[in-house]
């Protein structure tokens, strides 16, 4: 098997961290749909990698792990982890036409001037 090095990216795929929030109706009727707000916090390049699987009672759950480049601030000097980057948001992605959805457990800063970052999503 021959692998062309010059083809490979380091970050391949197109990425968005997000939080959605639920308003409620003005009645305060909670029987009643509300509406979802979706706050996008970042959106990025990075590099998805499946850390594993769990079948569990009809419930598969995946983990994944993602690389992307620190973001900077806008003058272009230091790089830092935005605010609402915490764990409880979600993320989405499609990594070679796969959805990749779910929970962000975990960021934290690298050594190569990148961040990584913990999902776990639940399929039913």
């Amino acid at each position: 098997m021959y692998t062309d090095r010059n083809a490979l990216k380091e970050y391949a795929y197109d990425g968005v961290f997000y939080k959605k929030e639920s308003k409620l109706p003005d009645d305060g009727n909670l029987l009643d749909e509300g509406d979802e707000v979706e706050t996008i916090i970042l959106e990025t390049i990075c590099d998805i990698q499946e850390t594993n699987k769990l079948f569990n009672s009809g419930v598969v759950t995946m983990g994944y792990t993602l690389y992307f480049p620190m973001p900077t601030k806008e003058d272009g000097g230091e790089e830092f982890i935005p605010e609402g980057l915490v764990p409880g948001i979600r993320f989405r992605s499609k990594m070679s036409g796969m959805d990749v959805d779910g929970m962000v457990i975990g960021v934290y800063p690298t050594q190569m001037h990148g961040c990584v970052a913990y999902i776990k999503g639940t399929d039913i």
